[in-house]
């Protein structure tokens, strides 16, 4: 597993380019935990800036098992997270301590 230490622009630069459709991730922000696969990355632009939003299936253990997140919106509350590569590469597990 590789531990990283980030700020939270560095955790959603990583997020953004790391983390591939059919991944697993496990996520924790405010007082949200979420963990499932992701489904779909779209790094679109949204009102003339560029976004990044997941969409993540959940382990179906919520009433709405996928959600959305926008990174961009949330990334100031991002605590930490885990991501597992379909892939087979070393798992990663970020703290983000550092705030912009």
């Amino acid at each position: 597993m590789i531990n990283l230490k980030l700020t939270e622009d560095g955790a959603v630069n990583f997020l953004k380019n790391n983390v591939k459709m059919h991944d697993n991730l496990e996520i924790s922000y405010t007082r949200m935990y979420a963990n499932g696969k992701v489904l779909n990355v779209d790094l679109s632009e949204y009102y003339d800036k560029p976004g990044f939003k997941m969409l993540i299936s959940l382990d179906n253990s919520s009433f709405n098992p996928t959600i959305e997140v926008d990174f961009d919106e949330v990334k100031k509350d991002l605590i930490e997270f885990h991501h597992f590569p379909q892939n087979g590469e070393d798992t990663c597990h970020s703290n983000i301590f550092f705030k912009n």
